[in-house]
């Protein structure tokens, strides 16, 4: 059987999921995937229970979730997109506070938005060479 001209590994699109109280983030997230090798959509919203319903009517390749959310909170969201589907990804950010602790390794500062894409593109997306966590992940 002869091969196509593009004998290449078909790529979906990535689908990013922005739960956020501000579209502040949206150009950072759309920066960074914009030297993505695939197609990659962002959609944006700041209601968690809106963002439920966009995750089960199309579900993402990765949820960013602000950890501060009103309404029923961004923690809540976080651990129902996981129980809903546990391959899904959901990186929950929030602002660091003066002279407080860390969070905990699960929570990242919004200013590690870059890093933490990369890093999900290097694990996820062909041609990509490492899959080392980012510093404070080990």
């Amino acid at each position: 059987m002869p091969l196509s001209a593009d004998s290449s590994p078909r790529i979906d699109p990535v689908d990013v999921l922005v739960v956020s109280a501000r579209s502040q983030c949206v150009p950072t997230v759309r920066e960074v995937l914009s030297r993505w090798p695939v197609q990659v959509r962002v959609r944006w919203t700041s209601d968690p229970i809106d963002a439920l319903r966009l995750a089960l009517a199309e579900p993402p390749s990765v949820a960013i979730v602000d950890a501060r959310l009103d309404r029923a909170g961004g923690r809540a969201l976080i651990g129902q997109l996981a129980r809903w589907r546990a391959e899904l990804e959901v990186f929950a950010f929030e602002e660091p506070a003066a002279g407080a602790p860390p969070s905990g390794p699960s929570t990242w500062h919004w200013r590690e938005l870059p890093m933490v894409l990369r890093w999900w593109a290097k694990r996820h997306l062909p041609g990509q060479e490492s899959t080392r966590p980012p510093e404070h992940m080990q």
